[in-house]
């Protein structure tokens, strides 16, 4: 107001000056306009700056909980049936705190986003281990005790949320399972949903992969290796190994630093097992990812370079007789039998170097393989020498690390011994172990080691 005010009085005293001056002037002398610029800046004054628009707010996926619990009664009021059931819920979190209620996009929440978590949902409406109606369950139960008069607890279904984890878009997300139809004990078991966050889309573990038989083999062993090593090991069927090779993809939830694997009740084992489970480093599978599984997975330098060691290993066994032959293609040299190597792809010495060197220094390469004679050439086609090593059975187990610095570093691999009991008639850990260390350089992303051996 007192503005208004003082801008009024300027105008005031200005038409007053300009009367006074007009008498003073000569007659033809035309009169001075300054009214235009008191009103420019009456103007601008009246005139308020619109306002900012509001910024867009982050929002990021988080999982929460809803559980719901029911019960079923007989006729005379009996609970024959109960079911609990914690549903995980995929939702949109912002960075205070709240998580967003709407149905449509807005306040930064994108179509994408909401689609994704309605597709997550209503997938995890049922777990799917079972298939069983529960309350129609009891109640036969509860019928068929009454005729011979048994009492039993009321037969249950519960699910029940263990844990979610979040690697860049790849959620996943693992719940527990028990069900009781009124045996001598109740079943249980785990269930993962794995998700991609971005596309919308539910990911199974052969997805990642274009080597789907390698990479479920890799993992068979991994596990062999942990039952072998483990104290329950005489508690699997006795197939058990058979059991694993014959899987062609293995249930997981994709941990922080590893691959969580489980093999369900009555899978290689009695009930008395239970659902075993199984951590395998990422440096295991990392080999057989294809494109997609490195995208989404993004592991660390140090996964990828145990994963190339590995990979460098089951090329070295060439070197160890471990090339595959047509043991019907023979040559003999010095009281040695050599067959042909039956690879589509390598039939020279060259071949072998080329193959080799991707993981292991080509200069290294060359001279053991100047030096050795378990692959020869004969007519220029390649014989690999048809004895073999066998396993090292004085392996228990073995535990990989990896250094990583800049553009360089090392791999230590510790194997763990055991020996042969006589008196138990079987392999017992010794305590001992050899620790091997193999310097490498990182070359267009994967590893290349300056020196090689095969350890098993």
């Amino acid at each position: 107001m007192r503005k208004a005010f003082a801008v009024l009085l300027t105008l005031a005293l200005a038409l007053g000056l300009f009367g006074c001056a007009q008498q003073e002037q000569p007659a033809q002398q035309p009169a001075q306009q300054p009214a235009q610029q008191s009103t420019d800046v009456t103007a601008k004054t009246d005139t308020p700056a619109p306002a900012p628009e509001p910024a867009a707010e982050e929002w990021h996926f988080t999982v929460q909980t809803e559980r719901s619990e029911e019960e079923y009664k007989a006729d005379d009021g009996t609970i024959v049936a109960t079911k609990v059931y914690e549903q995980p819920v995929l939702r949109l979190e912002s960075a205070s705190g709240e998580v967003f209620a709407g149905a449509a996009p807005e306040r930064g929440v994108t179509a994408e986003q909401l689609a994704a978590c309605e597709k997550f949902n209503a997938a995890t409406t049922s777990v799917g281990l079972w298939d069983y109606d529960i309350e129609a369950e009891g109640r036969e139960t509860y019928e068929m005790r009454k005729e011979i008069g048994g009492e039993m607890p009321p037969v249950g279904d519960e699910v029940t949320f263990v844990s979610a984890n979040q690697r860049g878009n790849l959620l996943s997300v693992l719940v527990s399972d028990y069900i009781y139809l009124g045996g001598a004990h109740p079943d249980s078991g785990l269930h993962a949903w794995n998700y991609d966050l971005e596309k919308g889309e539910f990911v199974t573990l052969n997805a990642l992969t274009d080597r789907p038989d390698e990479l479920a083999e890799a993992i068979a062993y991994e596990i062999a290796s942990q039952i072998s090593a483990s104290e329950y090991r005489d508690g699997f069927y006795e197939d058990w190994f058979d059991r694993l090779l014959e899987k062609d993809e293995f249930e997981v939830f994709f941990d922080s630093d590893s691959l969580l694997v489980w093999l369900q009740e009555y899978e290689i084992g009695p009930h008395a097992i239970g659902v075993p489970e199984f951590e395998i480093h990422y440096g295991t599978i990392s080999r057989f990812l294809n494109a997609y599984g490195e995208q989404l997975l993004d592991l660390p330098t140090e996964a990828r370079v145990i994963g190339d060691f590995h990979e460098a290993q089951i090329l070295w066994s060439w070197l160890d007789a471990g090339a595959p032959t047509d043991y019907t293609d023979t040559r003999i040299e010095n009281d040695v039998y050599y067959n042909r190597v039956d690879d589509p792809d390598i039939h020279t010495l060259a071949d072998v170097s080329a193959m080799l060197s991707q993981y292991v220094d080509k200069a290294f390469v060359d001279a053991q393989l100047a030096e050795g004679n378990i692959l020869r050439e004969f007519d220029g086609v390649l014989y690999a020498a048809a004895y073999g090593r066998g396993d090292d059975l004085t392996i228990a187990s073995v535990d990989y690390e990896a250094e990583v610095s800049g553009e360089s570093g090392k791999v230590i691999v510790t194997i763990h011994r055991q020996d042969f009991d006589d008196a138990t008639s079987e392999w017992a850990p010794t305590g001992e172990s050899d620790v091997h260390e193999f310097p490498f350089t990182l070359r267009d992303g994967h590893a290349v080691f300056d020196t090689m051996e095969y350890i098993f």
